[in-house]
C-alpha cells in the first residue's frame, strides 16, 4: 500500500523555519510565476504587465532550473541534513534572481553551480548508501548540469531542452524506485529498466556532439520516454492492481497513472515527428511531456513531500482535491489539439487552463496543510 502522506518519512524536514529558507522558497515561487507568465505570453496572452513578462525568453530556464531545480535540490538538502547541502537550492535561487534581473549569463552560472552542488549531494548519499535509484537521480542532476552548460555555450535549444527534460524524468524515475525500494523487481524488470535508461543516456550523448546534426538521436530519445512510461505503467507501485488506496494515496495513484500515460503518448508523438524530420523540441510532444507528465508527478507527490518537508500533516482530501489534476489533464489535451492543428486560440485557452490548474493545486495544498 502507498503510505499516507507524511507517514514514515521523519528524516526529511526542516528543524525549523528560517529567514534563509523563506527567502529561497520565495525565489522559487517567483521562478514559477514568471515562467508561467512567460509561457502565457508566448502562446498568445500579451496583456500581462511588461515588468512581469520581460524574461519571456527565459521561460524554460526559469521553470526547469529556477523552480524544479530548486525544489529537487531543496528536498535532497532536507533529507541529507547537512548545512552545505543547502548550497544547491540557494544557488538556484540566486540564478532566479539574476534571470529576473535580465542577466542570463549570470543566471546560467548560478544554475550550473547549483546543478554541480546537487551532483555532490548525490555523491555523498551514494558514499553512505550505494543504491541504483540514487545513481539514477544523480544522473538526472548531471543532465541538469549538462543542459545548463549547453545553454551557456549557445548550443541548439533542442539539445538543451533534451538534457533538461531528462533531468526531470531521471529524477522522477529514480525517486519512484526509491519509494518502492522494499518491493523487489524480477531480473527481467530490472534489465528492462536499465536498458530503457541506457537508450536515453546514449541519445543524450549523441545529441551533445557539436560538430554534426543527429536527427535520429532525437527519435531514440523520444522512444526512450515511451518505453520508460510503459515500464512504469507495468511495474510502478502506483499502477499495481489489487492494492488498497484511500485518501491522498488514491490521489497519488491517479495522478501518476495519468502522468505515465501522457509520457507514453508524448514519446510516441515525438518519435513520429523525428521520422518526419521535425526537431526534438517541437511544441506538441514537448509540452505534453513537461506539463502532462511532469506536473502530474508534482500533483501526485506533493501530498507526500510537502508534509515531510514542512513537518505538518495534511488533512483528508475533500471532494474537489482532484479537480486541479483534472483541469491540467484537460488543458494538456487541448494544448495537444491546438499544437497539432496550429490553432492559436485553442493553445491560448489551454495555456490559461493549465496555469489555473497549477494555482488551484497550490491553493488546495495550502488549504489541507494543518497548522
Amino acid at each position: 500500500m502507498i503510505k499516507q502522506a507524511g507517514a514514515g518519512m521523519p528524516s526529511r524536514g526542516f528543524p525549523r523555519a528560517s529567514a534563509l529558507v523563506i527567502a529561497i522558497a520565495a525565489a522559487a515561487a517567483l521562478a514559477l510565476l514568471s515562467g508561467m507568465a512567460g509561457g502565457l505570453v508566448r502562446i498568445g496572452w500579451p496583456l500581462l504587465p511588461e515588468r512581469i513578462v520581460s524574461p519571456v525568453a527565459l521561460h524554460s530556464a526559469l521553470m526547469v532550473c529556477g523552480f524544479f531545480g530548486f525544489g529537487i535540490s531543496l528536498e535532497r538538502a532536507a533529507a541529507l541534513k547537512k548545512p552545505v547541502a543547502f548550497a544547491a537550492p540557494a544557488l538556484a535561487a540566486c540564478g532566479t534572481v539574476s534571470a529576473l534581473a535580465l542577466q542570463p549569463a549570470l543566471a546560467g552560472g548560478f544554475w550550473l553551480a547549483a546543478a554541480l552542488a546537487l551532483v555532490a549531494v548525490y555523491a555523498e548519499v551514494l558514499r553512505r548508501t550505494p543504491a541504483l535509484y540514487t545513481a539514477i537521480e544523480a544522473a538526472g542532476a548531471l543532465s541538469w548540469a549538462g543542459g545548463t552548460l549547453w545553454w551557456l555555450l549557445d548550443r541548439p535549444f533542442s539539445v538543451v531542452v533534451a538534457w533538461w527534460a531528462s533531468f526531470l524524468v531521471l529524477t522522477i524515475a529514480g525517486e519512484r524506485r526509491e519509494l518502492a525500494r522494499f518491493v523487489p523487481l524480477s531480473g527481467r524488470a530490472r534489465q528492462g529498466y536499465l536498458a530503457v535508461l541506457g537508450v536515453q543516456a546514449l541519445a543524450l550523448l549523441v545529441l551533445a556532439v557539436p560538430w554534426r546534426e543527429h536527427p535520429i538521436a532525437g527519435g531514440f530519445w523520444w522512444a526512450s520516454m515511451s518505453l520508460l512510461a510503459a515500464w512504469l505503467l507495468r511495474y510502478d507501485l502506483a499502477c499495481r492492481p489489487g492494492m488498497l488506496r484511500l485518501a491522498w494515496s488514491l490521489h497519488t495513484a491517479r495522478s501518476l497513472r495519468l502522468g505515465y500515460t501522457w509520457m507514453l503518448l508524448a514519446g510516441a508523438w515525438g518519435a513520429v515527428n523525428a521520422l518526419r524530420g521535425m526537431p526534438l523540441d517541437s511544441p506538441g510532444p514537448l509540452h505534453m511531456l513537461l506539463l502532462g507528465f511532469v506536473f502530474s508527478m508534482v500533483f501526485g507527490h506533493a501530498p507526500i513531500v510537502l508534509p515531510a518537508l514542512l513537518r505538518r500533516p495534511v488533512s483528508a482530501p475533500g471532494p474537489f482535491a482532484f479537480v486541479p489534476v483534472a483541469m491540467m489533464t484537460l488543458g494538456v489535451a487541448l494544448r495537444a489539439l491546438g499544437d497539432a492543428s496550429g490553432s492559436t486560440g485553442v493553445r491560448a485557452g489551454a495555456g490559461a487552463l493549465q496555469a489555473l490548474a497549477i494555482v488551484a493545486f497550490a491553493l488546495t495544498m495550502i488549504r489541507h496543510l494543518r497548522h
